[in-house]
């Protein structure tokens, strides 16, 4: 079999083309550029424990250099309801329309200066700041999401990357709604990039928020993504008879 053959028929790829009706790929991916010793942090733009939206609200897009402003960003996440949704806001322009009670990605569409943000890019929802695009990087670095609703999230694979040869404890970590965090995997990797596949993946209902968190012996910079396949709940495809 070619190798153009092979990719035809690779069960992952034809995920991606969308040619497995009720299915697709979720690629979540994050960066923390300063994780602490002495406290436990979101793999995320933010230097904090990531700060849930508890109201669902109307966003607003804002960037501390005004070079940006005039720009415009596409913000992703679910709406009141636990459904996909998204809206293009100008930054520094009025607040959009669309409530959203998650955001777990932002992207620069058109810059206003050169090719990308001049400065750290915040999406605002309920007065907390939803999600960063830091400073030239055009897109949010956020290792955290939200399952929509009528859909099941199996985690496939983690990632993990150190810029220190240091002691890291990581946590994937889940919640349903104002419920408790319960974590789903804990490890403890040392430098360099570490990964993990799941030869049986881990099931994450409907409305859960995913998260990955860290901690470092030493102050340290951690990259880390995981893999999701969504699928549609009690989805059925028709067939001929």
């Amino acid at each position: 079999m070619s190798y153009l053959k092979h990719i035809e028929y690779n069960e992952g790829v034809n995920i991606s083309r969308g040619l497995v009706r009720g299915t697709y790929p979720v690629n979540k991916y994050g960066y923390n550029p300063s994780v602490p010793s002495n406290a436990e942090e979101t793999v995320w733009d933010g230097s904090n424990l990531y700060t849930y939206i508890s109201t669902p609200g109307i966003a607003q897009v804002s960037s501390d250099d005004s070079d940006d402003n005039g720009g415009t960003v596409l913000v992703e996440g679910l709406d009141a309801d636990y459904n996909l949704a998204e809206e293009t806001l100008t930054i520094g322009g009025p607040a959009g329309t669309v409530l959203f009670w998650r955001v777990f990605r932002a992207r620069l569409e058109t810059a206003n200066t050169g090719t990308t943000n001049q400065g750290d890019v915040t999406v605002t929802v309920d007065s907390k700041s939803a999600a960063i695009i830091s400073e030239g990087r055009g897109q949010t670095l956020m290792a955290l999401y939200s399952v929509p609703a009528n859909h099941s999230a199996y985690i496939m694979q983690l990632d993990i990357g150190s810029q220190k040869d240091v002691e890291n404890e990581i946590s994937l970590v889940v919640k349903n709604g104002a419920d408790v965090w319960q974590t789903k995997e804990f490890l403890s990797v040392r430098g360099g990039l570490s990964v993990k596949e799941y030869t049986l993946p881990i099931r994450v209902p409907e409305k859960y928020d995913i998260e990955v968190r860290a901690r470092s012996s030493a102050t340290s910079a951690i990259s880390c993504g995981f893999e999701l396949l969504l699928v549609q709940d009690n989805f059925v495809e028709s067939r001929r008879s």
